[in-house]
């Protein structure tokens, strides 16, 4: 076996710590060594004098010498490292060699953690949430986005919302262990449970609105009724004030889905009622937290109703919205509206997007195993290139890891295609360079969509494009074969492998997941894999005896 150590020159030592355990993980399912004492060292510097997450790999035969803008950028760096070396999976280690100087061509290569529906940011321990938070460190992510859903609560002191903001707090907390920055989302006219109902928002269709507000709870205040700010601003004054220990970066300023209100005086939302509350919520967090950035986010946006985007492009092109660093949009496949094309904002406006990595053609989300997104990313990322700053990725669990992998790749600029990060993942997480897997885990995407139905006993999975099920299948599971047992048994595989399984064996057992006692023990291992329990929401949970 192979011995690798690394040493720190002047890193933070917490950070270092996480690197560390971060690695001797790497390493052990690869049968190599971390040693305290011995083998190819690999000496890591933190340098200030090189700028916007820059740093540089300088490597040779006996050792090698990294140097990185920061703490987290060590962490990515030397995970660059080990994607340019090569492992055998049996103990050899043979090292890049040569000299690498990268700056990421993204300021935010952010991530966000949906913790809810007991999905498994909500319940899984704490530790593999650590994991996972150490792999997107490795993946060059340097912002992780959390959001607390106050309509679960009554009050902000209720146990199982304390109980919710410790586990937020520690996430966060571990990511700025790392050095990675900490960012919160919160809705405009959210509001707790016990909201007083006479200054509850409207969501019905109305006014020029085409169709009902997805997603709310009924409880959510409306901004233009009397008292209505005051009580936005009492309970998000409660909220800022308790995360305050954790001195977020940015905060999100979001607008629908599960916020809006459709009420006349608030018509049209995003740029009427949504606008009212914004200047009273930037004092406010300027007041608790005088160093935190804001983003404006335009979810939803003309969705509900026509002309948002039109007139928020007025808006900013006559510079009529103050502190805003950040503008968050996302174009599903690249589709940019011709306002924001033509009206000169992306001169004046960093835009960053909040990418579908989950649901995106797939329900349950990630109830099959893995949902890899290639081409609807790569057509996305081509509509709009050279328009984002990077952004946040929508992650309801593990099950989009690929996903993760290829948008941090296109933001950092490590590939320009997603079809090549898929190559890189394959290489750095199965130690594999066979272009048949690629196409293989690429084409899994054909045959994501299927539509679900009961026939009165049993559930229907009909998946629409089986074109490509045998192929992939007889690929994935000779690639199964193959595998040392430590990748063949890492979740990333399993997730591949599981989900290959399971659409062959629905092809050929009328699409019927109770037909099949295979479909069965695979779903059985997905739903362990997600922490999943008998509470977990239906669009989070494999169809297990269903």
């Amino acid at each position: 076996m192979c011995k690798l150590r690394l040493i720190n020159e002047n890193m933070n030592e917490l950070s270092f710590c996480i690197l560390s355990r971060a690695v001797r993980r790497f390493l052990t399912e690869r049968r190599c060594i971390l040693s305290e004492e011995e083998g190819y060292a690999i000496k890591v510097c933190v340098n200030a004098d090189l700028k916007d997450d820059r740093y540089v790999i300088n490597s040779y035969n006996t050792h090698a010498e990294i140097k990185a803008a920061n703490d987290c950028t060590v962490h990515a760096a030397v995970s660059r490292f080990f994607l340019e070396s090569k492992f055998s999976g049996l103990g050899d280690f043979s090292p890049f060699v040569g000299q690498i100087d990268f700056t990421p061509s993204s300021s935010v290569r952010g991530m966000y953690f949906a913790t809810h529906f007991e999905n498994f940011y909500h319940k899984a321990p704490i530790e593999k949430i650590y994991d996972i938070i150490e792999e997107l460190a490795f993946r060059g992510c340097n912002t992780l986005l959390v959001w607390y859903d106050m309509h679960h609560y009554n009050s902000i002191e209720q146990p199982e919302s304390v109980e919710m903001i410790n586990r937020l707090k520690e996430i966060l907390h571990y990511a700025q262990r790392i050095g990675i920055k900490a960012a919160m989302l919160m809705i405009a006219n959210e509001a707790f449970a016990s909201s007083p109902e006479h200054l509850r928002a409207n969501w019905h269709v109305q006014g020029r609105y085409k169709q009902e507000l997805c997603g709310h709870y009924n409880v959510e205040i409306c901004p233009s009724k009397k008292g209505g700010v005051d009580e936005i601003l009492r309970s998000r004054r409660q909220v800022l004030e308790v995360f305050s220990d954790i001195q977020l970066s940015y905060i999100v300023y979001w607008p629908y889905d599960q916020g809006g209100c459709t009420c006349k005086d608030c018509e049209p939302w995003g740029v009427n009622g949504f606008l009212k509350i914004y200047p009273h919520f930037c004092s406010l967090v300027k007041e608790i937290m005088p160093q935190t950035e804001i983003i404006l986010s335009t979810w939803l946006f003309d969705h509900f109703l026509d002309g948002e985007w039109e007139e928020l492009c007025n808006l900013l092109a006559r510079n009529e919205l103050d502190s805003v660093s950040y503008i968050m949009s996302f174009f599903h496949y690249g589709d940019v509206p011709e306002c924001v094309r033509n009206s000169g904002i992306l001169e004046k406006v960093k835009f960053i997007d909040f990418p579908e990595i989950s649901m995106h053609l797939c329900s349950p989300w990630g109830g099959f195993g893995a949902n890899p997104l290639t081409r609807f990313l790569q057509q996305t990322y081509e509509g709009t290139k050279g328009m984002f700053h990077g952004g946040f990725p929508y992650s309801e669990g593990i099950f989009e890891d690929l996903n993760k992998w290829v948008i941090l790749s296109l933001y950092s600029g490590l590939y320009d295609n997603a079809v090549d990060a898929v190559r890189g993942y394959v290489k750095h997480e199965f130690l594999c360079e066979d272009e048949l897997l690629v196409d293989a885990i690429i084409r899994t995407e054909d045959f994501l969509y299927r539509q679900s139905y009961s026939d009165g006993k049993v559930m229907h999975y009909d998946i629409a494009d089986t074109g490509s099920i045998e192929y992939v299948y007889e690929i994935i599971t000779n690639w199964n074969e193959l595998l040392t047992e430590e990748i063949g048994s890492s979740f990333k595989w399993r997730l591949i492998y599981l989900r290959a399984v399971i659409d062959h064996e629905l092809l050929h057992n009328d699409f019927i997941p109770k037909k099949s006692q295979r479909i069965q023990e695979a779903l059985k291992e997905l739903s362990d894999m997600y922490y999943a329990t008998e509470n977990t929401n239906p669009w989070v949970k494999p169809p297990l005896n269903m």
